[in-house]
């Protein structure tokens, strides 16, 4: 996990597997984030190789704890993996897609 900080907003680096073994860790650090003021986030999870149940569980957590915080969490490049149980899950309105313009990432957007 990495994180850029501008905040309002951060954008966070997921890789890997994230499953049952990696969730603690991952929610810890996005909860640090939005708590520590980085309310908009756009978590890059192009690296993403698997995501279980569980990890969506966190991703769904951390979006509606910075939506309370007045700021929201998008999702930037979804592997096709996500991609697929994304889909499979109807959670577009709860985890959007987000897009890179020029500067920061926006989240929220479509992509």
């Amino acid at each position: 996990m990495t994180a850029v900080s501008d905040p309002p907003s951060a954008t966070v680096v997921l890789d890997g597997d994230i499953d049952i073994a990696t969730c603690p860790a991952i929610r810890r650090f996005l909860m640090a984030a939005i708590s520590g003021g980085n309310v908009h986030l756009a978590v890059d999870v192009s690296g993403v190789t698997f995501i279980g149940a569980a990890g969506i569980g966190v991703l769904v957590a951390a979006a509606n704890r910075a939506r309370e915080a007045g700021g929201s969490l998008s999702l930037l490049a979804p592997s096709r993996q996500v991609r697929r149980l994304l889909d499979v899950l109807h959670m577009d309105a709860i985890l959007p897609a987000a897009h890179h313009s020029r500067g920061p990432f926006v989240a929220g957007s479509a992509a």
